[in-house]
């Protein structure tokens, strides 16, 4: 490519679509506010497209609810994948790494909690659309869990990974009402490392 078509890309970068201006306004605006609370009037006036726009890309709000917590599912995890992959082989560190960022995220000001977590507080049916993401993230959680109760060698890996999966979703409850600074949300690092020193001291039950 010639120096100079670079060199125009980067003073004129490229503008962003309609669907692209759509969606991360609604992402943003769903985080922040609610879903419920966000209509399409708003999201289509502060995006600056007309309404036949968000339609095209997105036939229906659920759809666009759907597009959102699938975009924040795959961001999460590849965030969590180049975040902690230095700790593979070390599943003390790999823990206390996922902890130790857990404890800092949900304290910071603005926090606003779980996106999966908020979207079933709100859509609570079964049947929406969106609650395939929500389980499938949750699930996905559980299933790591339970690879480094494996890795740390405790006798019940199963229970293990349960108590922590709890202490994850109750960190993120808790960031909700008792937040900030001074949040319980903080302790959640040495919570976890005693409940793994817990069940590693627990001798192995008989077959």
């Amino acid at each position: 490519m010639p120096a100079g078509s670079i060199g125009k890309s980067a003073a004129q970068p490229a503008r962003k679509s309609a669907r692209d201006a759509v969606f991360e306004v609604a992402a943003d605006l769903f985080y922040r506010k609610g879903i419920r609370a966000v209509g399409v009037e708003t999201i289509v006036r502060e995006a600056g497209v007309a309404k036949i726009s968000l339609y095209r890309s997105f036939p229906s709000k659920d759809d666009l609810v759907v597009a959102y917590l699938e975009n924040r599912n795959a961001v999460f995890w590849q965030f969590w994948d180049e975040a902690f992959a230095r700790h593979d082989g070390n599943p003390k560190a790999h823990l206390r790494a996922i902890m130790t960022y857990l404890a800092e995220r949900t304290t910071k000001p603005g926090y606003r909690g779980c996106p999966f977590i908020n979207y079933s507080a709100e859509f609570p049916e079964p049947s929406h659309p969106g609650h395939q993401v929500a389980i499938a993230n949750k699930r996905e959680m559980r299933r790591r869990m339970l690879e480094l109760a494996q890795a740390l060698g405790a006798h019940e890996p199963g229970l293990l990974a349960d108590g922590l999966v709890l202490l994850i979703e109750g960190t993120y409850a808790i960031s909700q009402t008792l937040g900030g600074r001074d949040s319980p949300g903080r302790a959640v690092v040495s919570a976890a490392q005693a409940l793994v020193e817990g069940h590693l001291a627990r001798p192995r039950r008989r077959a």
